[in-house]
């Protein structure tokens, strides 16, 4: 994917090298503005990765970004055109730690196919407005349909949230904590190589907060 980095040394996306993820880009700002939409952000380019102040604040802020968005575009590379219903639920977007917020966070997203077609052809102007497409993804997850339309952190039970998180993969050990600190609203800070001990402190600030102590046996 193009860096912060890539992105600045160009003065349009459409400057960058011709290959497939910096074509993704380009698409991506197309869509945004054919939506009516004057402004973008991708979280490959437009987070400074390399300052780990700027990465640390981004994380503890995505939830929110998401759910003050006007609109989030989500591109299910794996799934061909044209797709069809049950294609979204098995996708390798479902299986990603940092993908539940962006599922449950926002009030208005669009999901595409790999040609950058609508998913299974609903061209409406909200897909969380799409009883089908709502369903499917209540059915995939196991949580009512009005909690994916309109989503809290208070909606669901901490068990149940993290339920939701032990189905799904993270590249790194630490972002299977700080994928869920918006959902928790958690205030742990982010601090890459403490592995697996960051989902111990997210635990223990729940059960501060909480008093759950089974939680801990998650």
């Amino acid at each position: 994917e193009p860096s912060f980095q890539d992105v600045n040394l160009v003065n349009s996306v459409w400057d960058l090298p011709d290959t497939l993820l910096n074509n993704k880009l380009r698409v991506f700002c197309q869509e945004t503005r054919r939506l009516g939409y004057n402004w973008a952000w991708s979280d490959t380019c437009c987070i400074d990765k390399s300052t780990s102040p700027i990465l640390n604040q981004s994380l503890t802020s995505m939830y929110q970004w998401y759910a003050n968005s006007a609109a989030t575009l989500v591109f299910l590379a794996g799934v061909t055109h044209p797709s069809k219903s049950g294609d979204l639920a098995r996708s390798l977007w479902m299986t990603r730690a940092w993908t539940l917020q962006e599922l449950l966070s926002p009030e208005v997203i669009f999901f595409f196919d790999s040609e950058w077609k609508p998913y299974i052809g609903n061209t409406g102007m909200n897909h969380k407005k799409s009883p089908e497409i709502v369903q499917e993804l209540a059915d995939a997850i196991k949580i009512p349909p009005g909690s994916i339309i309109k989503f809290s952190p208070d909606n669901l039970g901490v068990r149940e949230k993290l339920r939701l998180a032990s189905t799904r993969n993270a590249k790194f050990d630490e972002d299977v904590a700080y994928s869920l600190i918006g959902i928790f609203k958690s205030d742990i800070r982010p601090h890459y190589g403490e592995g697996a001990d960051a989902l111990g402190h997210l635990l223990e600030e729940i059960v501060a907060h909480t008093g759950e102590v089974t939680v801990l046996a998650w």
